[in-house]
């Protein structure tokens, strides 16, 4: 305990970062020093079994956690000198809007954005939470902020579930702010400012965020693009399982599939990546009817299906903007003995891009 609390007071801090997805859960430990040095410390996941969650919502709780218990087990034998950030899915109902208000000499700051928020519909739902981050403030008293809103039943079932589990949650995040987090504690300084396209391809659900000027901007939930549709894509053309499409996905597409050619596999997966580029073209032109025609200058993939073979090629071809991965592990210092020698590979630090981004947070 004495050591703890001599460590906050030289201001270093553990943060574990709990992202939860249909797939698996993913935590990262990022231990916080003076001067703003950070360093990961662990990085690990654990599958979960099928139907633990659907569409976002617990079905399998005991299975749920027991998976919980086994991977902080296994990484965190003693948490008590650390903060633990759990996501939530932005598919679950989360919202996200900007607002731009007048504060009149002093005026309350806080009271009016809120109150603009909840005189907006959706915001206006009584069983909303709120919360809203300042973008910028001028000498005319204009306030440009994010608001964000969250059913507090949803947020209620996710801290009851981690409590019971045992571990007392110090924030709840959304998926999507994490990986905005990740970017944007990672990305050089002469990138930091550009209009970017953040698409996290997860198992079941594809996430769209946009960052604008050094802020997140705003978010979509896609109807398609996830693993789930490309993995649906391909069971259809060639007759085979999700096992088999996650061994061609591991395999850099080389992976040989009976009664079939490498042609016909590869025309498949063009077909797949069709739905994937389908989905990031919707939300593009979402992006833009909001911002006057512009668009992101890169589009950015994170999560699962960042690196399925041949999708980040096909997409800069396809929409004609510069593509590749978030890969932010790339730019933060890791514990020798998290990754080994050879380090994460570009795959692992995708999918572990939105835990990554809860941990760098700092309490």
């Amino acid at each position: 305990m004495a050591s703890d609390f001599i460590a906050r007071i030289r201001g270093e801090r553990q943060t574990i970062g709990i992202d939860i997805g249909h797939y698996s859960i993913k935590v990262v430990r990022v231990y916080h020093g003076r001067g703003g040095v950070r360093r990961v410390m662990t990085a690990d996941l654990e599958r979960l079994p099928v139907g633990t969650l659907v569409d976002n919502e617990i079905k399998e709780a005991e299975k749920l956690t027991e998976s919980l218990v086994r991977i902080m087990t296994r990484n965190f034998p003693d948490i008590s000198n650390a903060e633990i950030v759990a996501s939530v899915n932005w598919a679950s109902g989360v919202l996200a809007d900007r607002v731009s208000v007048k504060i009149p000499k002093n005026g309350n700051e806080d009271a009016i954005i809120i109150q603009t928020a909840q005189a907006r519909p959706p915001f206006d739902d009584q069983d909303n939470v709120l919360d809203y981050e300042i973008i910028s403030r001028n000498a005319d008293g204009e306030v440009k902020a994010t608001i964000v809103a969250a059913k507090n039943a949803m947020l209620e079932n996710w801290s009851r579930f981690f409590h019971d589990a045992g571990y007392n949650l110090d924030a709840i995040d959304v998926d999507i702010f994490g990986l905005a987090n990740a970017y944007m504690a990672t990305v050089s300084d002469e990138m930091a400012d550009q209009t970017v396209a953040l698409f996290n391809i997860g198992e079941k659900k594809a996430t769209v965020g946009f960052i604008m000027g050094g802020f997140f901007h705003s978010s979509r939930t896609l109807t398609s693009g996830s693993m789930d549709s490309v993995i649906t894509m391909l069971s259809r053309h060639l007759g085979i399982d999700a096992a088999k499409c996650h061994e061609i996905f591991e395999s850099a597409g080389t992976a040989s599939v009976e009664g079939f050619s490498e042609a016909d596999v590869e025309s498949a997966m063009q077909l797949a990546f069709e739905e994937v580029a389908s989905a990031i073209e919707f939300g593009l032109r979402y992006f833009s009817s909001s911002e006057s025609g512009d668009k992101p200058v890169r589009i950015l993939l994170a999560g699962g299906g960042a690196c399925l073979p041949g999708l980040v090629k096909y997409i800069a071809d396809k929409i004609g903007i510069e593509t590749s991965t978030v890969n932010p592990f790339k730019r933060v210092a890791c514990d020798p003995q998290v990754f080994g020698a050879a380090g994460i590979s570009e795959s692992l630090s995708n999918v572990y891009a939105p835990a990554l981004g809860l941990a760098l947070r700092k309490f």
